[in-house]
């Protein structure tokens, strides 16, 4: 078969799996804009995490606030109480059943944190994600591909109807699945001391920095 062919044809393959190719400027742009609509939102999400064989491991509830840039406070109430807190400086997390919380400095990369890209910088996308989309006429499904071989996971995909974020499926190297299903978006009265953390009274701090 001649190379121009098989080219074709590996393209042609790559379309349709993934949806248009990275190089598509005006499908980023219009990522960004969806990803630009979530400053000040907040949402009611649950969280369904899949083994690599596709078996339940644990499912979760919670609420999201994001406020852009780079802060976000992702409470995870059922089954156990969970507390992801970013000032856009440090992050907190909080673990109520341990009485412990661990703080660092954030890590902005966007391939760290798949939070950031919901509350970050959305400029560079295009420089740690090799993009593929499908826009269709009332759903927009973007897959995001870390190039950075040190991401925390090896696939994520965002799939928004109309302009809201409705789910976020993350996979990783070894197959592990968390889908995260988005609903009840509202906007919400800005506030910094929903970005902020102070640890409750006996708890134990662990400085991760």
């Amino acid at each position: 078969m001649e190379k121009g062919v098989m080219y074709k044809k590996v393209l042609l393959f790559c379309v349709i799996l993934f949806g248009q190719p990275s190089w598509a400027q005006e499908d980023l742009s219009v990522l960004s804009g969806l990803l630009g609509k979530l400053d000040g939102a907040s949402m009611v999400f649950v969280q369904h995490t899949f083994d690599g064989s596709g078996a339940l491991l644990q499912s979760q509830k919670g609420k999201i606030y994001l406020a852009q840039p780079d802060k976000f406070r992702w409470e995870s109430e059922e089954p156990y109480s969970q507390l992801l807190v970013s000032d856009g400086v440090n992050l907190w997390q909080y673990d109520e059943d341990l009485e412990q919380v661990t703080t660092q400095k954030l890590d902005k990369r966007l391939s760290a944190t798949p939070a950031l890209l919901l509350s970050g910088d959305v400029g560079p996308l295009q420089s740690e994600y090799d993009i593929f989309s499908e826009l269709l006429q009332d759903e927009k499904h973007f897959v995001l591909i870390p190039k950075r071989a040190d991401a925390l996971f090896d696939r994520l995909r965002l799939e928004f109807v109309g302009n809201e974020l409705s789910r976020m499926i993350i996979k990783d190297e070894v197959g592990q699945k968390t889908v995260l299903s988005f609903k009840q978006h509202s906007r919400y009265l800005k506030n910094d001391s929903l970005f902020t953390f102070s640890a409750p009274e006996g708890v134990d701090v662990i400085s991760a920095q």
